[in-house]
């Protein structure tokens, strides 16, 4: 049973604080630097990397393909010595049995589709987690993706419907046994969400907006997964602050739009 708490912790803490950008102009061909990150840009795609994150131990390489103006798609891959600035800087002697390692790939799809006043988006990920020791290494991985359908009432402003799904569909480890086979099966209902938003997007650009809204929980109460839901920042605020006093038995804390079920994020497309 330790084994596989500390499996499902991981894998939680990884997906919660998993990134998804925003859909943005691509880069005129050739090398280009921003403010964190490195990288080079062909015609419909970009390679790029995060060096402040390598000096820190978290090796780390991004893919993305335009696939026209309304649909992108991104590969992240993140590997992770969380003992590097340890061993690196301070000189220190780890022990080969201390020794962890983790990995992170996250994987998605977006696409936003207009048709006269109505658009339609869908976004599928597959998040990828993993830990690896010299025992062995288990990967998990977790399927997650919205359908939204908006209405423009105004040039820049949309109503819209989004509703999301997720679940921890396998767990691959180097010491499989009949018991996690039996655990993961059971993993894969116990683990399932579903949430339905609904609200309104002002965009004052291109590419970002406001968006203010209401969430439901639809299916999955008991799922820890239900607390990896949405994907900007206010959503992974509301996820960690809910965890944490759900946790802990106490009354969840009242932030009007940040830690409440209507909300107010600022990070609206991809």
């Amino acid at each position: 049973m330790r084994k596989m708490i500390i499996i499902f912790t991981f894998i939680f803490f990884v997906v919660a604080f998993g990134e998804v950008s925003a859909i943005r102009n691509k880069h005129e061909k050739g090398f280009f630097v921003e403010f964190s990150s490195v990288g080079y840009a062909l015609d419909d795609s970009e390679l790029s990397s995060q060096p402040l994150l390598d000096i820190l131990g978290a090796f780390n390489f991004n893919y993305r393909h335009y696939l026209g103006e309304n649909t992108v798609l991104s590969f992240t891959t993140y590997f992770i010595d969380p003992l590097f600035i340890g061993k690196v800087y301070m000189q220190e002697e780890v022990n080969s049995n201390e020794q962890v390692y983790f990995s992170y790939s996250e994987n998605y799809i977006f696409s936003n589709f207009f048709f006269k006043d109505f658009s339609f988006k869908t976004y599928f990920n597959i998040v990828l987690p993993g830990l690896i020791t010299n025992q062995g290494y288990v990967f998990a991985l977790v399927p997650k993706g919205f359908i939204g359908i908006g209405r423009y009432i105004m040039d820049n402003t949309e109503i819209f419907g989004t509703i999301e799904c997720g679940t921890i569909f396998n767990i691959f480890t180097s010491n499989p046994d009949e018991e996690m086979d039996e655990y993961v099966r059971r993993l894969r209902d116990d683990s399932f969400y579903s949430t339905l938003k609904l609200g309104l997007n002002w965009y004052y650009d291109n590419y970002s907006g406001i968006e203010i809204g209401y969430r439901f929980l639809l299916y999955g109460k008991s799922s820890y997964l239900s607390f990896i839901q949405g994907v900007s920042f206010t959503d992974w605020v509301y996820n960690i602050v809910s965890l944490y006093y759900q946790s802990n038995n106490q009354e969840t804390i009242m932030i009007p739009f940040i830690t409440t079920d209507y909300y107010l994020t600022f990070s609206t497309k991809f």
